[in-house]
């Protein structure tokens, strides 16, 4: 595999045991952002964790559907669950029917919230598509819902070189902690180093093709983040996953967001 360090000027990851950027190349592959269990009308499926388990995996198998693939496929799973003795109790057996004898790498997290408090279950895939990206433009963007949200819900990269980023906090070149309590100038600073680690690897915004963003408030980073995130990607947008969770490698920060690029090879 061809693998490159990606090192923007002065990071605050220099002086620590891991990289800001590392790309690879891969074949041709699928990103889907996190599905959950809301139906057409934008709420939640009654029924508890079997149902939406069962909902967000028809919704992810509708997205592999539009790009000719099968669960079969898929490498790798990261379940974000809120009850996980629930999702043990009824929620594995729904999803082990739909995979069958195919055993993705799997990671499964315990998270306190995720977008909607109704929220049990968020699912997100990445699926190795077998046909040849030759003539193939670099990203494939694309939705299989109306949801009129600010999210791709499938994104094929054909043939690019990836591009993953660290999470980005609200760090300064000095260490230092941008914006302490303020959400607003941490969305700011964390985007902004976002920008210089895609620039350094010769990528922009529009190259992002997967977005994970962990914040200590939902509400609090709708309020303040919402407009910084809209101003970074100009309407185009990854796929993406959100979620609440209690706690980051500092008291501090307020969120962390980790990205998947790709650029042409």
């Amino acid at each position: 595999m061809d693998r490159r360090d990606i090192l923007a000027d002065n990071p605050v990851e220099k002086r620590r045991g891991y990289m800001p950027g590392v790309s690879v190349n891969p074949g041709r592959i699928l990103f889907t952002a996190g599905m959950t269990g809301r139906q057409p009308d934008g709420t939640i499926i009654a029924g508890g964790m079997a149902a939406q388990t069962q909902r967000t995996i028809e919704r992810l198998q509708a997205i592999l559907q539009r790009a000719g693939a099968q669960f079969a496929q898929v490498i790798k799973q990261v379940l974000y669950i809120t009850d996980m003795e629930a999702h043990a109790a009824s929620g594995r057996a729904v999803r082990a029917a739909f995979f069958g004898e195919a055993r993705p790498a799997s990671t499964a997290l315990g998270v306190r919230r995720l977008a909607d408090p109704a929220m049990l279950i968020e699912i997100e895939l990445v699926v190795d598509l077998l046909d040849s990206p030759t003539g193939q433009p670099l990203l494939e963007k694309y939705n299989v819902e109306n949801h009129g949200l600010d999210f791709a819900q499938g994104v094929i990269v054909n043939g690019g070189r990836l591009i993953y980023l660290a999470g980005q906090v609200a760090n300064t070149p000095d260490g230092a902690v941008a914006g302490v309590g303020d959400w607003h100038r941490q969305a700011e600073h964390v985007y902004a180093n976002i920008g210089h680690v895609l620039q350094a690897a010769g990528a922009t915004p529009t190259h992002a093709v997967k977005e994970t963003t962990w914040v200590l408030d939902l509400a609090s980073w709708r309020q303040h983040g919402t407009a910084v995130r809209r101003a970074f990607y100009q309407g185009d947008y990854p796929a993406s996953t959100l979620v609440e969770i209690q706690g980051l490698a500092r008291p501090e920060f307020l969120v962390e967001i980790d990205v998947i690029a790709a650029v042409a090879r």
